[in-house]
């Protein structure tokens, strides 16, 4: 995975769902395992409905700064994302130029407290197979645990 001349807007787009708001999209094609994108932004430890958690403790802001792409990640029950190395988003299967990327909320997170209200979790993926909620780690089946392994936050397992 080459860095130096990483920019975050060369691999991805947001634009209004007309669902959910705004999600990320796709700028070209990405072969599954392919790097996506690298979630950026100041580490915290309280938690949000945007912060990405990087271990028990520590989280990204994905809001800043200002016009951080990495804050519009949307959940999917059938992500085409997954996580390696706690920031690095890459292709969970193939994904094609301008399709929504999405990411199973519960790849990066351990369990919601008190960012998030159980209510507040309805999912709106529209999936075939959606479990009706934003998932978490804990949550999760022993079968989806299988199926993403090697896609979940290191943190995680």
């Amino acid at each position: 995975m080459k860095s130096d001349n990483y920019r975050i807007e060369d691999s991805i787009y947001t634009k209004d769902t007309g669902k959910y708001g705004k999600s990320l999209f796709a700028k070209r094609d990405f072969l599954k395992d392919e790097l996506v994108f690298i979630a950026y932004g100041p580490l915290v430890t309280t938690a949000t409905l945007y912060t990405i958690p990087v271990s028990a403790e520590l989280k990204i802001d994905p809001t800043q700064p200002e016009g951080n792409l990495s804050q519009y990640i949307c959940h999917s029950c059938d992500p085409n994302l997954g996580i390696k190395n706690r920031t690095c988003f890459v292709a969970f299967k193939d994904i094609k130029r301008d399709e929504e990327i999405t990411i199973d909320y519960a790849m990066i997170g351990y369990e919601y407290a008190d960012e998030i209200a159980e209510t507040g979790r309805t999912c709106m993926c529209g999936s075939p197979i959606c479990r009706g909620k934003w998932g978490c780690y804990k949550e999760l089946s022993n079968e989806l645990k299988e199926k993403y392994k090697g896609y979940l936050s290191e943190w995680l397992v």
